[in-house]
């Protein structure tokens, strides 16, 4: 009684800080839904502007507004950080935050709140002044404070330092650190079990590796991304992972597919109001058509981006627009407005210090330049991108610069200029050799400290192998003495021997249909288990109606005739052996690769002759609904990873999934063939297959096929 007398009374406790818990992880989401909402309620609770300069004076203004201390100062920090936000309008959005800075610093007094200052100091230099390096310094600083702190409040604030130090990392063009930020960003996520946050750090990874080139791990996050905020009710975050889907899709040159996320991202951005974000998809939407080559549409598209980014105040996007203006322009052989373009970004990326940014614009100028033989600008801009990419250690783009100044100074007859400028890129390419070959030599070190290992592994083997020979030479005089044993041993053997031809027999038996007594299913999972997976097959799964009770109708002694007279005529058709599932369903195996054509065509041939067969029974001598036919058709191998291996059962059961399809179609015969694309990841051939296939198309990463209009195929119900 005593101790449930205690749970009741720490039952209202619990409760409440599990209610905390969700309150803290929602203004979180709503912190990033919609910054300009949230900024407005607590602007209006709080009463912010507030004077106080000390402890006892905040505790006093606490007291008036009826908070406790902690609640304000909570809130007064969360709209510091909204000021901070891109993405908020208010004119005086950095004077406020200035001000709550220096009031939150003055009252500061746990660790968890002097880390909140710290990153605060950080962010507003990082907006204000764009000195990255320093702010990744505070950063890390803000992060030792409250490393040890494992309350949720601690946790959230962690995974907001994360997403922020891996923008900044990328930023400064350092990917092993951001993508060790990222990971522990994305661990957090899943530590507080909340879809909002897993979706946005799986999105997160997902452009990590987008940028680095990897788009099958990219895809994979973004599509997990995408598949969580499809199941939660937020705006924001479904246009976010719908961007991210269009860029993947861009990359992959899908071009279909990229434009309708990258509009579907739109439409909610503009619903929501959010023109920051609208920017960026206009950009991503331009992006697509410039990689199309369609450059009208490209510039409008930069355009509108660029006006939005202008009405908003992000002058950083505004000259990376006029840097991609620019670029399309060059193309479209317009010098003059290219070069005009290029001088507004090169202005923007100076005023605010953004050198990455800078070094490629300084790059194409050159470019532009060179185009028009203009070679004291090509020099001057060539000169500028190659001290730009020296501090940021990007060889190639120096190797490219110095392409450009060599040519510039060929023309100008320069030629010592263009042999020292030809005799650095020779360096510059032999150091990346050098790396490469440095990189052998390790890798050459390692297999000769792997040699080394063997050779002792054999000589201890060859010790073992002596010891083993004296113990074989015991073991046989002890059979030699024990006649018994080897009679019990013979007769062992023989029995072994006799149980051996038995499975042998029953094997043989095992592989057949029962019915028909024709190789089945087992004869054909071993042909698909002896099959070099490599190297290119074609599987098909074919269903005739009328021959599904033929046993029934016929008897088995007439149907099994008709049977292998079917199978026969097939067989010669499609030059391959036929396998009998059950009664109207049979399997085939081609050792070259065939589309689902070749097997529908020789389908039919067969089924018009099966027509002519004779039977013993006069009521059945013709089939009437012959050619109510369905095939499922798959070429192998499923994957172009060599080291992925998909067992027999499951391509048999990929097969079934096919025919499911094409057996629903009502129109008849019909086939359909899947084929994955060649980034498809292993996984969604894994039990339960069903599910993933079917989750696989609706991501666009396996392709259907058919003869019928594939669009009103119901794929079976997982």
């Amino acid at each position: 009684m005593l101790r449930l007398a205690i749970l009741f009374l720490l039952l209202p406790f619990i409760f409440c800080q599990v209610v905390i818990a969700k309150d803290l992880e929602q203004q979180e989401i709503e912190f990033r839904e919609n910054p300009t909402k949230l900024y407005a309620k607590i602007a209006k609770i709080t009463e912010f502007p507030l004077s106080f300069a000390t402890p006892q004076e905040f505790a006093k203004v606490a007291d008036d507004l009826g908070y406790k201390p902690e609640e304000l100062h909570r809130n007064l920090e969360v709209l510091a950080r909204l000021n901070l936000e891109t993405n908020l309008q208010s004119a005086s959005k950095y004077e406020d935050a200035e001000l709550l800075i220096k009031q939150l610093d003055s009252i500061d007094s746990t660790a968890f709140e002097q880390a909140m200052v710290i990153m605060l100091k950080a962010r507003f230099k990082a907006r204000r002044d764009k000195q990255y390096q320093s702010v990744v310094v505070e950063y890390m600083e803000a992060f030792n404070k409250i490393n040890s702190d494992v309350s949720l409040e601690a946790s959230l604030f962690k995974y907001t330092l994360h997403e922020h130090l891996a923008s900044l990392q990328m930023m400064l063009l350092q990917p092993a650190p951001a993508l060790s930020h990222l990971n522990q960003y994305r661990e957090i996520a899943y530590q507080l079990h909340n879809d909002y946050f897993i979706a946005e750090s799986e999105a997160a990874l997902g452009k990590y590796y987008n940028r680095s080139g990897d788009m099958s791990k990219s895809l994979l996050h973004f599509t997990e991304a995408f598949r969580l905020a499809n199941g939660l009710n937020y705006l924001s975050l479904k246009s976010q992972t719908s961007i991210n889907l269009a860029r993947t899709y861009r990359d992959l040159e899908q071009w279909d597919d990229a434009l309708k996320y990258a509009h579907d991202a739109a439409e909610i951005l503009q619903e929501l109001g959010n023109e920051s974000y609208l920017a960026e998809t206009l950009n991503v939407i331009a992006m697509i058509y410039a990689a199309q080559e369609k450059w009208s549409k490209a510039i409008d598209y930069y355009l509108n981006s660029q006006q939005v980014n202008e009405r908003v105040g992000n002058n950083i996007a505004v000259g990376l627009n006029f840097h991609n203006v620019g670029e399309v322009y060059s193309k479209l052989k317009n010098y003059p407005a290219a070069i005009s373009a290029l001088k507004q970004a090169n202005d923007i990326f100076r005023a605010h210090k953004t050198n990455h940014y800078l070094v490629h614009n300084e790059l194409l100028f050159a470019q532009v330049s060179a185009d028009q033989q203009l070679w004291p600008e090509t020099i001057d801009h060539a000169n500028k991108a190659i001290e730009l990419a020296k501090q940021k250690n990007l060889i190639d783009v120096q190797i490219e610069a110095l392409g450009y100044l060599s040519k510039a100074y060929r023309n100008i007859n320069d030629l010592n200029a263009a042999i020292d400028s030809v005799e650095t890129i020779i360096t510059l390419t032999q150091s990346i050799e050098d790396k490469k070959q440095a990189n052998n030599g390790r890798s050459e070190l390692t297999e000769q400290k792997l040699k080394f290992e063997l050779t002792l592994l054999n000589n201890k083997l060859e010790q073992q192998s002596e010891k083993n020979k004296h113990n074989r030479l015991i073991t046989l005089f002890l059979l030699a003495i024990s006649s018994i044993m080897l009679i019990i041993t013979i007769f062992l053997y023989r029995k072994l021997k006799h149980k051996t031809k038995q499975h042998q027999a029953s094997q043989i038996i095992n592989h057949l249909e029962p019915l028909s007594q024709s190789p089945g299913y087992r004869a054909f999972i071993q042909t698909l288990v002896t099959m070099e997976q490599s190297e290119a097959k074609t599987l098909a799964l074919i269903n005739i109606n009328e021959l599904n009770n033929i046993d029934m109708q016929l008897g088995l002694t007439e149907s099994v005739t008709l049977i292998h007279s079917f199978m026969k005529q097939l067989s010669k058709h499609l030059g391959t052996d036929v396998f009998v599932i059950r009664s109207g369903v049979f399997a085939c195996y081609f050792n070259q690769q065939h589309d689902a054509d070749f097997i529908y065509e020789a389908l039919l041939t067969c089924l018009e002759q099966l027509k002519d067969v004779k039977s013993n029974i006069p009521n059945f001598a013709q089939l009437q609904n012959i050619h109510q036919a369905s095939i499922g058709h798959i070429n192998l191998p499923l994957l172009g990873n060599p080291d992925v291996n998909i067992s027999a059962e499951l391509h048999f059961e990929t097969l079934q999934y096919a025919l499911a399809a094409a057996m629903d179609i009502t129109e008849k015969p019909a086939y359909v063939s899947l084929r994955p694309l060649n980034f498809a990841p292993a996984a969604i051939f894994m039990p339960p297959l069903y599910l993933n296939l079917t989750q696989a198309l609706n991501r666009g990463i396996i392709r259907a096929e058919s003869n019928r209009n594939s669009l009103d195929i119901n794929w079976p119900k997982c």
